[in-house]
């Protein structure tokens, strides 16, 4: 068996094909003569040159080494008879702390590692809102494969049917596998661990208190793990499993929540209540990243706000009148933290647009037509979303909008005149919402004309074309331009937009992103297609 280490940045660059940018970290000699099965890797955030290898077996054995990159030394922990027959899959968990492993023999195993002692423990017995994850169909008759979810908090099994139990007219012809999923999010991640949840556990009564207590601790882990640029923003097993307490016990989500926000935005202990962490968390948004920030907005719509449709929640965001029935407190004070941080987001964005016209002016050789260079457009929009905020933004973006509004080749990089023309009926559409502008073509002499409701860019503000390019699954705000990569490697409201831009400014962006939910942007469909949602 062999380890090999490649270079990423040279493959991704390279051309040539002579070039391998590979190299033999470590050649691996068994023992015996039974063949190696799968290999499972796990490289623990908490060690940098650690490298976990996990090594199955055809004979239903696996083995674990602890790999340091940095001197090429593979250490073996140990060798471990898990299955009868042979494993066909294993899968590290919580940054190497768990390992599951499946076999032929159609059974799956937990498993936990501290230091070099490997320990099973049982699967979580309940799962909010699902059966139990014991329930296992007797038409299975051996374990494929497994994976685990993003963020660590679902087990996904592919398992081979017993055919000679199933219909033989429709199933039998149809089906060959099924893939299940599994909440493992109430795993137990340490064998001494005594901690218990800091709620009432009476109105969940089919939850043990230590299960509930490791889904508060796993929990919280996953939302820490996203708060790193380097891990991509896909948090569907995190909101499934909120939203699925949810319905049963609102009281544990946001305990859960009320805790993420002590400990990654505030960073002192206060009372831990919605009414006392809330408003200091609104109040310490500039001093956030942008990372925190975008995952701060999707839990707050998808998971506090969820009841809402998100043009509803983008409505009250923007304080327009929508009738959605009756807000209870709790709605309205994570509203009112959405909004702040989407303000803040907002303010980042348009000072970043500012600073890099500016920073471009004085490139004479730059144009706004070449390509190669990421470019503002909208900046009449930027301007005069300034303006009607006047009291709630901060002075640099007030300085800055000044600056632009007096710089005479403005023309060159976008439309002088703040209103727009409808795409529908050439009406003129006024700035009245960054979200949205509605056409003045009822207001037309003839009387026959209509309102159109048309989206703006989420990025320039301005009226999207009737086909806008990109689409944002979550806040549902449309775009025809893209932010600028240095939006979301932001640590906090830049001090000077200007010096922060000057390194920057003209990097082109390579992923599609939303600047207020840092999730990649959907093309979206026709309707006249037969899947007109974004996959």
């Amino acid at each position: 068996m062999r380890i090999w280490l490649g270079n990423t940045e040279e493959l991704l660059n390279t051309s040539e094909v002579d070039c391998t940018p590979f190299f033999l970290l470590k050649e691996v000699i068994t023992a015996d003569s039974i063949p190696v099965s799968v290999l499972s890797l796990s490289m623990p955030a908490k060690s940098l040159h650690k490298m976990l290898l996990a090594v199955g077996k055809g004979s239903g054995s696996f083995e674990l080494w602890n790999c340091d990159i940095s001197g090429r030394k593979f250490d073996k922990i140990g060798s471990f008879d898990a299955h009868y027959h042979a494993v066909t899959d294993l899968a590290w968990a919580f940054d190497g702390c768990s390992l599951y492993s499946c076999s032929q023999d159609n059974f799956v195993r937990c498993w936990i590692l501290r230091g070099s002692s490997l320990h099973e423990v049982p699967f979580p017995s309940n799962t909010p809102r699902l059966r139990s994850s014991t329930d296992v169909p007797d038409i299975f008759i051996s374990c494929m494969g497994l994976a685990v979810s993003p963020g660590n908090l679902v087990l996904v099994m592919v398992r081979n049917l017993d055919l000679e139990l199933l219909d033989s007219m429709y199933q039998k012809k149809a089906q060959k596998a099924v893939v299940e999923f599994f909440w493992i999010g109430g795993q137990q991640q340490d064998l001494l661990s005594k901690a218990s949840p800091l709620v009432d556990v009476v109105e969940f009564p089919a939850f043990p208190e230590k299960e509930l207590a490791y889904w508060e601790s796993n929990i919280l882990w996953s939302l820490k793990q996203y708060e790193h640029l380097d891990k991509p923003l896909v948090l569907w097993d995190i909101i499934a499993a909120l939203l699925a307490f949810k319905q049963t016990t609102s009281k544990f989500v946001e305990h859960v929540l009320l805790k993420w926000l002590l400990s990654s935005y505030i960073g002192y202990n206060v009372d831990l209540s919605a009414e006392k962490i809330l408003p200091l968390v609104s109040i310490r948004l500039s001093k956030i990243n942008s990372r925190k920030l975008h995952l701060l907005n999707i839990i707050c719509r998808r998971v506090m706000l969820s009841e809402l449709k998100a043009d509803q929640v983008n409505s009250e965001v923007q304080n327009l009148e929508v009738s959605h029935g009756a807000e209870g407190e709790q709605v309205t004070m994570w509203t009112e933290l959405l909004r702040c941080s989407e303000r803040e987001l907002r303010e980042r964005l348009v000072g970043f647009g500012f600073s890099a016209f500016l920073s471009l002016k004085s490139h004479s050789t730059i144009t706004a037509s070449q390509p190669g260079y990421w470019y503002p457009v909208g900046l009449a929009q930027l301007e005069h979303w300034v303006a009607l905020n006047h009291e709630r933004v901060q002075d640099q973006l007030k300085v800055l909008s000044s600056e632009v509004g007096r710089h005479e080749k403005r023309l060159e990089y976008s439309e002088h005149e703040v209103a727009e023309e409808c795409s529908y009926c050439s009406a003129s559409v006024p700035f009245e919402s960054p979200e949205v502008g509605f056409c003045r073509g009822a207001e037309s002499d003839s009387g026959t004309g209509q309102s159109h409701r048309l989206p703006r860019c989420a990025v320039s503000m301005q009226v999207c074309p009737t086909t806008p390019l990109w689409f944002c699954i979550c806040c549902n705000r449309w775009g025809s331009r893209l932010a600028p990569e240095t939006l979301f490697s932001m640590s906090e409201y830049p001090l000077d937009f200007k010096s922060s831009t000057e390194s920057s400014v003209l990097e082109v962006p390579s992923k599609p992103l939303c600047p207020f939910c840092g999730l990649l942007l959907q093309r979206r469909q026709p309707d006249f297609l037969l899947s007109a949602s974004p996959v």
